[in-house]
This record gives C-alpha cells, structure tokens and sequence, in this order.
C-alpha cells in the first residue's frame, strides 16, 4: 500500500539528514479504508517515544499524498541475520538472541503501555511482529518498525468481519479465532525467538490453509531438539511465549523481558549493544561453507586487556566467550 524511500531534511540550522520517508501509493489512496489506515499509523507512530521505536518527525498529506517522514535506520533485518546465519555459521548464537529479544520486550512493553496526551490507554497491539519487522541498527539497537497493521482503541478503521492482519506463519492461534489482545505480539515474538535460535521456520506450509492448520495443530517442538546448545530456562521461556492457551502464555512484554534477563544474568550471557554490532558486522562477512576467521580483529575491539590464553584472568574468560560467540554452528 505504500513505498519507502530515503529523503533528505534540512533542519532549521541548515544541517542535512537522512529520513525514511513512507508515502501512500496514489490508487491505494483513492480507497478510502487504506487513506484512514495510513491516517491511522501516522498517528500511532507520534505518540511512541522510545529507543527501540524509530522516531516519527512529521506526517501529513501534500499534492494529495499522504506521508510519513520517520527516521532512517540502516542496518539488517532480523530476516536477513537468520538467513545468513542458516547459510554460514549455523544460527545466531544464544547470547546475542538474548540480547535481541529483550531489547524487543521493550519496544512491546512501550507501545502496549503507551497513553495518550490525556492519559487514556492507547491500546495498541503491533500484529505484525516478524523477522522483516525488527532492523538491528548501527550501534546494536533493535528496531521495530511498521506500523501499519498495528490496532488500537483509538482507531476509527474498523477490521472486516473475519479478517486477519499480518504474517500467517506468525499469527497467533486465539487469532485465527477472532480474538486479539497484545499477547498475539508475544505469540509472535516467540516464533521469532525460535528462528533466531535454530535458523529454522517454525509454521511454514506449502500453502496458507496449511501455515493455518500447522499454526493450530503442529506439535511445538522445543528449540534444543534443533539447537543442543539451547538451555533448559531458555527453552521454557519461548516455550511459554508459544502456548496455544494465551492464559498461559506469557502475560506481558515485561513479564517476558524480565524472564530473559534471568537467564542474561548467568555467566557468559550478558551482551552489550556494542558486543552485538560487531558480532553483526563480523557475520555478514563470513561467506556460505567458509569457516569462522578474523576473530582477533573482533577481540582487539572489545577486549580491554591484552588476552593472556594461558592464563587465568579476565582476558582468558573473553576469549572463551569469544570462541563460543564466534565458533562455526553446525548446520541442521
């Protein structure tokens, strides 16, 4: 319904920065639903204030075409990591899934939360969380993006009768049933988690009746049947995320955060955004069937003492975790 294109803007000092500027299609605009549901994103997106968000600068409507300027986020997709990752390394290591999932807890846990400027519940429920959604920024921040699906209690665009918004194969089974509240956005931040920890999809059908069918009925299987590397806490949490019985799913954002962060808190597990970044940037330049390499250039830059290996102090405990975060994964 609508392109995204890079744009400048020249602030009020005369400097120039990069924008995404999102603009409605003109024939999408002639339809007067998908106006209101641009209408409608643009003004979600103005009252979500948070990092892991990316800013809206402006919106409105100009020579009858409506637009969103927000703010430019380079850096890949979580789509594009799980994919490359599947092709060279395996899949994306267990402390940098971590990293990126809390950071998409919080995201959640912002825009479920967020009020209006009179205090009154937004109600906002995102419907579309998936690989494509969440861009890993430049400096190891998660984004989430498009909202353009996203339902809210202030919204005038009413859903058909029967009508589901977003990615089947991420689609919440109480969903596929009618019912929505915002654990359909943990339902779907646990397939994601899935994917990040065995670079495989969890739904996908050869066809939309039977992504649906697989959505009501697979039998879940825990990620460490696909990744041996997976702990136990680990496995319950995406476990929990993915309950078909949304009362036994995890009941917010924050309550899924704060299970993650016990885990993160065991050694070896605490990542920065930094850490994270660099393990980004080293990934994509490994090639499909080539063996993890240039791991002493990583560790120039994120180790602040010189690494005695056969000694037993700090350094030896960042390279163990450097040979862990960057040996090769077995393919499955």
């Amino acid at each position: 319904m609508s392109t995204v294109h890079l744009a400048e803007v020249c602030d009020e000092d005369g400097a120039f920065k990069m924008v995404a500027l999102k603009r409605l299609l003109p024939a999408v605009a002639a339809r007067k639903e998908m106006s209101q549901s641009f209408v409608h994103e643009a003004s979600l997106m103005r009252h979500l204030h948070q990092r892991n968000i990316p800013q809206t600068y402006e919106t409105g409507e100009f020579d009858g075409v409506y637009f969103i300027a927000m703010e430019f986020v380079p850096g890949p997709t979580l789509k594009e990591l799980i994919e490359h990752c599947g092709q060279t390394i395996g899949t994306v290591p267990i402390e940098i899934t971590l990293n990126l999932v809390a950071q998409i807890c919080e995201a959640l846990d912002h825009a479920h939360n967020q009020c209006d400027e009179h205090g009154k519940p937004l109600g906002i429920i995102h419907r579309d969380i998936s690989p494509g959604n969440l861009i890993v920024s430049e400096s190891g921040l998660v984004k989430l993006i498009d909202f353009g699906l996203a339902k809210a209690t202030i919204s005038s665009v009413e859903t058909g009768e029967g009508v589901i918004k977003g990615k089947f194969n991420y689609v919440a089974p109480e969903y596929l049933s009618g019912k929505l509240d915002a654990r359909v956005d943990l339902w779907a931040l646990g397939v994601v988690m899935y994917e990040l920890l065995t670079s495989r999809r969890l739904f996908d059908g050869g066809d939309v009746f039977e992504t649906i069918t697989r959505v009501r009925k697979l039998p879940i299987p825990r990620p460490s049947r696909a990744n041996p590397r997976v702990p136990p806490n680990l496995d319950e949490i995406v476990m929990t995320a993915l309950e078909r019985d949304p009362n036994r799913r995890w009941q917010t954002a924050a309550d899924m955060r704060e299970a993650l962060l016990g885990v993160i808190e065991a050694p070896g597990n605490n990542v920065d955004n930094p850490h994270v970044i660099d393990w980004v940037n080293w990934v994509f330049t490994q090639k499909p069937g080539t063996e993890a390499s240039g791991v002493s250039k990583l560790i120039s830059l994120t180790t602040p003492a010189p690494i005695d290996e056969a000694g037993g102090g700090d350094g030896n405990r960042e390279m163990g975790w450097l040979r862990r975060m960057f040996a090769p994964r077995t393919r499955r």
